[in-house]
């Protein structure tokens, strides 16, 4: 094998990661060079135990988990949630009162709305607008032969 074909101790680690410990894996052109670079390098030797480790921990069966302890999980995940409380935006803005004050106050709100709102229609609504006093001149002259509803004169 030449020098330049040789895989470096980056490439030999980064195949690792890509194919795994397990050399039926990796693609056949790369085994030879792997195995030069394994044959020079203990670094090498200890990433391809590690990664052997790593696989066999992988392939061995989850341990069975029993209904009981998962029961007792979710119990005190539930008894530790409705211990906390959960306070809702009222709640919030409002503190604990009782709900009969909060319900007044919500009608007083409402009450209020509708008074302002009703206070600000009639300050705001003016009478028509008028036409400056030169349109109604010109409107009012002989030289207008037809009026705005369409009647002549």
């Amino acid at each position: 094998m030449r020098r330049e074909d040789a895989m470096t101790d980056e490439d030999f680690l980064r195949h690792l990661d890509d194919y795994g410990a397990a050399p039926e894996r990796w693609p056949p052109e790369l085994r030879a060079a792997a195995d030069a670079a394994l044959a020079r390098s203990p670094a090498l030797r200890t990433a391809l135990e590690d990664a052997q480790s790593f696989d066999r921990l992988l392939a061995t069966p989850a341990p069975p988990v029993e209904d009981a302890r998962v029961d007792r999980l979710l119990a005190a995940v539930g008894k530790a949630a409705r211990a906390m409380p959960q306070d809702s935006i009222v709640m919030l803005l409002l503190g604990r009162t009782p709900r009969r004050t909060v319900a007044g106050f919500c009608v007083a709100l409402l009450a209020l709305g509708w008074l302002t709102g009703g206070w600000l229609t009639g300050q705001l609504a003016s009478p028509a607008p008028t036409a400056p006093r030169s349109q109604e001149l010109a409107l009012l002259s002989d030289e207008v032969v037809t009026l705005f509803d369409g009647d002549s004169r």
